[in-house]
């Protein structure tokens, strides 16, 4: 449901775009379905990166109904309210490159009003609404902003540098797909296809069919001030892409993909395909557009031609096979193209569709060619990203050994007793799938997880708590029960043939690897808390506390303790978390570098936590703020209009 809706999203986005611009229905398809199913896009979908991509063409749309300015408050309002979605799409980000595009698309448009250019028209009052709006997505997006922005200040992303650009290699998969074996189904990736290690990184193909009519847009619509903005877009976007090491860009934090503005520039030549289909519907009697029509096909021809004579590299048979059949819905494009051009000039020379025999022969022809473009560009598109993608009815497969250490481990937290980081994992389940399995992991990849917990876990171990690469992933070694009661951690799973881990209890087999059960292991604890004057090492033994969990927010444990006690919780020491005892605040403090403790008085007593940030109080008096600020001013436009239709009817 979440990948058709993202598609949806995406595609109708882009077809809303070329219709605000004044593209005809045809056009606009061509627009929608070059973007959605365009492999920049297509590639990430069920990742949240094109979650939030699939609202960049809603952005657009409500950026050029601010810049024409006669619908000022709707363009605000829904520019604010696209801007708030992208932001609860998930992957902050994201959101630099889709911001850097606005905001190229909208110096390239207001430029052209400047006198440099010869233009003419507002640009403080757009700037100023842009401005506005921008500010009220924010206020909007607040809830999530704010204490995304606490969590991720200190997360193990934030270590990493922003990534290169692709190899220049990569720009012939713009319009060659599977040239490097990919997206071909069981494939191998044999070439330089992105420096990036994954295949997302560079599905970069648009097609043929896409870039001529393009290029087509750009050269038809010369004057046109949105051609020129988008063509900027894509411009722009390309550079980013493919041009490493570029000054400046490591001033964002957080480890910025900029090489995934590739998905601006796609979004940027759909809208302008959409475009030059347009033209081709409705002016392919002009021989401007018939030229750049045949020209670029012709021009598409060459390049392909001298891609197949030139470009073995000394493959092996297979991959020369592979790099051959990659070429093949390219060279059909191209002949496609070919075709529609030769159409668009057989049909110049007919008497009966030409001008003055009647407009509806000539609109259905330029439907027609537009229609075979389409076509040829769906179908290849359809046979570059269908590989990628496929579906079943059945839920998470399961396996005997899945099954078995469900069953012994129980709610318990499994550490490994060897490195388990690899996709399949060498032991248990992998990092986020074990989600889906209900098995508790002592290991993560996920981008948000504190560098406190790396950090700690290498304080007390001497160990490597991660790969390296990816920075994101948590999978420490686990080899004895000590380190393993630090931390929570119940069981411990160990491959075969390895020892038992000092201090564990062997619990059961699991195919063919062991697990062990570690004594006095809990998500929290309590130990006799030391005299003032007294090291923290000096504390007793610990004892388990039996926690309960009303709802995902809340841990709510039971005491009755002597004497004072020190409650350790094996819970990370992230912005949000507060206790009350009894009811009433009780402060917790960082223990061992990462989690929390706190301590309580002697008695019977009910410790609760509950996670809350202040950051999102904030945030939703913030965009509570934001939802009031724009029906204030709803209103206000609605009366201004009753007061000028009365008076124009007095």
């Amino acid at each position: 449901v979440v990948v058709l809706a993202t598609l949806v999203i995406a595609g109708t986005g882009a077809y809303v775009v070329a219709r605000v611009i004044g593209v005809g229905a045809l056009g606009s398809a061509l627009a929608g379905t070059v973007y959605e199913l365009g492999g920049p896009f297509f590639g990430w979908l069920g990742w949240p990166v094109a979650a939030v991509m699939s609202w960049a063409p809603w952005l657009v749309a409500a950026t050029v109904v601010i810049l024409r300015g006669r619908r000022r408050l709707a363009g605000v309002t829904w520019f604010a309210v696209v801007l708030a979605l992208a932001v609860y799409a998930g992957q902050p980000d994201a959101l630099v490159p889709l911001g850097a595009g606005v905001v190229v698309f909208v110096a390239a448009a207001l430029a052209q009003r400047s006198a440099a250019f010869g233009g003419g028209g507002p640009v403080r009052r757009p700037l100023g609404d842009l401005a506005l709006a921008a500010v009220g997505g924010v206020a909007l997006g607040a809830p999530l902003l704010l204490p995304g922005i606490q969590l991720t200040t200190g997360a193990i992303r934030t270590t990493k540098a922003s990534t290169p650009g692709l190899p220049p290699h990569d720009l012939l998969a713009v319009a060659v797909a599977g040239f490097d074996g990919f997206p071909w189904a069981g494939s191998r990736w044999f070439g330089a296809l992105s420096g990036n290690g994954s295949y997302q990184e560079a599905a970069l193909y648009l097609g043929v069919v896409a870039l001529v009519l393009a290029v087509t847009a750009v050269a038809v619509h010369r004057e046109g001030a949105t051609a020129r903005a988008l063509a900027a877009v894509a411009v722009v976007s390309t550079v980013l892409v493919f041009a490493p090491g570029l000054p400046g860009l490591d001033v964002v934090p957080g480890a910025v993909r900029w090489h995934r503005s590739d998905i601006l520039l796609a979004l940027a030549v759909a809208v302008l395909a959409g475009m030059g289909g347009d033209a081709v519907a409705h002016a392919w009697r002009a021989a401007r557009t018939r030229a750049w029509l045949a020209g670029g096909f012709a021009a598409g021809a060459v390049v392909l031609g001298a891609t197949w004579l030139l470009a073995d590299g000394g493959l092996s048979p297979a991959d020369h096979t592979i790099r051959t059949q990659s070429l093949a819905w390219p060279a059909a494009s191209v002949a496609v193209g070919l075709v529609v051009a030769g159409g668009a000039a057989l049909g110049a020379r007919r008497p009966s569709l030409a001008p003055g025999s009647g407009d509806a022969p000539a609109r259905r022809w330029g439907a027609g060619l537009v229609v075979a473009l389409l076509a040829c560009e769906t179908g290849f598109l359809v046979w570059a990203g269908a590989p990628l993608w496929s579906s079943t009815d059945t839920f998470f497969p399961s396996t005997a050994a899945v099954t078995a250490l469900q069953r012994a481990a129980g709610d318990a937290l499994v550490g490994f007793g060897a490195r388990a980081c690899s996709v399949p994992p060498d032991l248990g389940v992998p990092q986020d799938a074990n989600v889906a399995y209900g098995v508790h992991e002592f290991d993560v990849y996920d981008p948000v997880t504190p560098k406190a917990l790396f950090r700690s876990w290498e304080d007390a171990t001497g160990q490597p708590a991660g790969l390296g690469n990816p920075v994101s992933v948590f999978c420490p070694v686990v080899t004895s029960a000590a380190e393993a009661r630090r931390y929570g951690v119940g069981v411990i799973l160990v491959p075969a043939g390895s020892p038992r881990p000092p201090g564990t209890v062997f619990l059961a087999r699991v195919d063919d690897a062991a697990l062990y059960r570690v004594p006095g292991a809990a998500p929290a604890t309590v130990t006799a808390a030391p005299s003032p004057s007294a090291p923290a090492s000096s504390r007793g033994p610990a004892r388990a506390l039996a926690v309960t969990h009303p709802d995902p927010a809340t841990w709510r444990m039971a005491l009755d303790e002597a004497a004072p006690a020190v409650v350790q919780l094996h819970l990370l020491s992230v912005p949000g978390w507060h206790a009350t005892l009894d009811g009433r605040p009780l402060p917790l403090r960082r223990t061992g570098g990462a989690l929390l403790e706190a301590t309580v008085p002697a008695g019977r007593h009910v410790l609760e936590l509950g996670y809350w940030p202040v950051s999102f109080t904030w945030g939703l008096a913030i965009a509570g703020a934001g939802v009031l600020g724009l029906a204030a001013a709803g209103g206000r436009s609605v009366r201004r209009r009753r007061r000028r239709a009365g008076g124009a009817g007095g």
